[in-house]
């Protein structure tokens, strides 16, 4: 009997030690490669791009989406000929360009080469550089056929893989109860195979740092898995996609699940550009439906079908983080499921579009809140259905458009614009939006102050300059009114956003631009009487940018910011930040090397600057610079051949007033915090 102990003690050992050793070589393998070689096909004109958007309107997730497709037309270039308006505005095109764009092409005949848009209006050689890896042009007469010895042989592959890690051990690795049951690395796949434009196919997978991987727990090894496989052009069948996808109609009141920049993007353009189905690539692990979806085109009519069913995390409420790493996060995944079902209609007639939406949803267990009184007229039950009606007119240079929408609960939300396009890069736009108190819609994502699109009207006006081919500038302002309670404010509250930017680019070699923030949204206080209601609360942040290119393959970024804080108690809260970094690019982009050094002060976590940032192709990544240090990164990349190429990164922050860094699970005993951080990307 002891022997038989001790043998199956052993056995445990050695599988323990196995286990180990197989989760370490993963990171030995990818690490060991990323020191030998590095890169990424055209990294800047992306990373030029993403740097763009860092204030907009979005959250890291919607970005961090934008990039998976933005670098997913990196390997695919749309052809001109055939570019949905979502390729179009994703590469940075606004409205005016996609239209002239358009209309050249059915005046002209299909597209022979991407320097045809050289004769286009707003398509400067500016802009042709910028887009150009992204797209191409050749004529579309006969599709390739759906065959599967086609399929094989010309089929395109690529196959992408991470592997990410915080250096230092948080409180959640070290404590015996409630902890982190997984390792601290985060690592995923993607395989995406490309057909032309008529067939698409796509596995990815995510693990979380703290999330079990390849044990008992997860005996499947990452967290969450997506797959979708797409064709198109089928008969009167435009698009089929079984599997992930996302959906987007009209101005997002009833369903928005595309990528948008919102309002006070520095185009000044607010009409929502895109209609219909986008198969989803991304690792989030929410924002997104699973089941079939269609569209079917039959004149000028366009019918979308759509069905879905998909588990959720849930505890009475619905969990968006994607994390699962201890025991009551594990327990709470997929404990809940939501079904998706409707369909939306479209009509197109010159320059005139109307469509019309029909959406309904369900949960297996209903779904609460927590008892504050600003939620009291969230969505609560098992179902909700959505209807609504939406419009677009373009006359020459005005475009009008509006969508209406309607809850189960007859609560309506309503949003009216117009844009004027006066010249390449000079708009205007307007628009107003009146959200019922009442209006509960889980899907939508129409422009707005608040995290869902209920008891709110708001005013948003910009309008934005080019003056020459040197300067040019961005003004924007949004004034909005709560006229209910309301997250941290017990009464009706109005407040503003204000943003303006200048540009000033005197040749090819120097980029100077200042930007300013103003925002105020009024916050609960509580006053010397006892009493709590709202007062203004207002940010004011200045930032002031210099890019220098002083040869080809060398560039300097400099940067600084400062800003400060206006509330009841206190007027003196301010903060302020610097950075340097030289970016060196092989002439024949073999290799990429980024590096940063930052200085932050700040006194507060409401003061702090949240700055965009170089990282492994595919992550988008804001860091929020708060209290006071110092960061600085390394970013190397390096392209081996036309196949493989390599990224590693290093992070790392150091604070002078503080020895302890982030809290709960998360908390980091010491003063600094380091990232690494490497990719190995494989394309046939």
């Amino acid at each position: 009997m002891s022997r038989n102990i001790f043998l199956k003690r052993h056995f445990v050992t050695l599988k323990w030690r196995f286990n180990f050793l197989k989760r370490r070589l993963i990171f030995a393998f990818l690490l060991l490669a990323s020191f030998i070689a590095f890169s990424q096909q055209n990294e800047t004109n992306i990373s030029s791009y993403i740097s763009s958007i860092e204030d907009a309107e979005l959250d890291d997730e919607t970005k961090a989406t934008m990039i998976e497709d933005l670098y997913y037309l990196l390997e695919k270039p749309c052809n001109l000929n055939i570019a949905t308006d979502y390729q179009l505005s994703l590469i940075g095109l606004d409205a005016s360009q996609i239209r002239n764009l358009k209309l050249y092409i059915k005046n002209s005949g299909q597209m022979l080469s991407i320097y045809e848009l050289s004769v286009i209006n707003g398509f400067t050689d500016e802009v042709i550089e910028q887009i150009k890896p992204f797209i191409c042009a050749y004529p579309v007469e006969k599709q390739p056929p759906l065959r599967l010895d086609s399929i094989f042989r010309k089929a395109k592959h690529e196959f992408r893989t991470q592997y990410r890690e915080i250096v230092e051990d948080s409180y959640g690795y070290t404590r015996g109860d409630k902890g982190y049951m997984g390792d601290k690395f985060a690592t995923n796949f993607r395989y995406n195979l490309n057909y032309f434009d008529r067939l698409s196919f796509s596995i990815t997978a995510d693990k979380d740092a703290g999330e079990p991987f390849f044990d008992s727990l997860q005996k499947y090894g990452y967290d969450s898995y997506s797959i979708q496989l797409t064709l198109k052009k089928i008969g009167i069948i435009e698009q089929l996609t079984l599997g992930d996808y996302r959906l987007n109609f009209g101005e997002g009141l009833a369903i928005g699940q595309f990528f948008d920049l919102g309002h006070f993007n520095n185009n000044a353009q607010i009409k929502r550009k895109t209609n219909g189905i986008q198969p989803y690539r991304s690792i989030t692990e929410y924002g997104f439906n699973r089941g079939l979806a269609t569209q079917i085109r039959v004149k000028d009519f366009d019918l979308y079908l759509f069905g879905s069913y998909n588990k959720i995390d849930y505890s009475g409420s619905i969990l968006t983080t994607g994390y699962h790493r201890t025991l009551s996060e594990i327990a709470r995944k997929d404990s809940n499921s939501d079904a998706l079902f409707g369909l939306h209609l479209n009509y197109v007639l010159n320059n005139f579009e109307i469509g019309g939406t029909w959406l309904g949803y369900c949960y297996k267990y209903p779904i609460s809140h927590q008892n504050s009184e600003y939620q009291k007229d969230y969505f609560t039950g098992y179902n909700n259905n959505i209807t609504s009606l939406n419009f677009n007119y373009r006359y020459r240079k005005l475009l009008v458009f509006s969508e209406v929408a309607m809850s189960k609960n007859q609560a309506l939300a309503s949003i009216f614009g117009l844009e004027v396009l006066f010249d390449y890069k000079t708009n205007l736009s307007v628009s107003y939006r009146d959200y019922g108190k009442a209006f509960q819609n889980f899907y939508s994502s129409a422009i707005g102050t608040q995290s869902n699109n209920a008891n709110e009207k708001g005013v948003y006006a910009a309008f934005t300059h080019r003056i020459n081919k040197h300067w040019h500038y961005y003004l924007g302002v949004d004034v909005f009114h709560f006229p209910h309670i309301s997250y941290r404010a017990a009464e009706a509250v109005t407040g503003y956003k204000a943003k303006a930017e200048l540009v000033f680019e005197p040749n090819e070699r120097h980029l100077f631009s200042v930007h300013y923030r103003l925002n105020n949204r009024p916050y609960n206080e509580t006053h010397d009487n006892g009493k709590v209601y709202p007062e203004d609360n207002i940010l004011n942040q200045v930032q002031v940018k210099y890019d220098l290119h002083p040869l080809k393959w060398l560039t300097f970024n400099v940067r600084a910011g400062y800003g400060f804080t206006n509330t009841y108690k206190n007027d003196s809260l301010s903060g302020f930040f610097s950075l340097i970094e030289a970016i060196y690019t092989h002439p024949l982009e073999k290799l990429k090397i980024n590096i940063r050094y930052a200085f932050f002060n700040t006194d507060n976590y409401d003061n702090r600057f949240n700055v965009y940032e170089y990282n492994l192709p595919l992550n988008f990544s804001t860091v929020a610079l708060y209290d006071k240090g110092q960061r600085a990164y390394l970013n190397i990349v390096w392209k081996i051949n036309k196949h493989i190429s390599l990224s590693a990164r290093y992070a790392i922050t150091i604070y002078s007033d503080k020895q302890e860094i982030g809290s709960g699970n998360d908390k980091i005993d010491g003063n600094k915090r380091q990232d690494i951080g490497c990719q190995l990307h494989f394309k046939v």
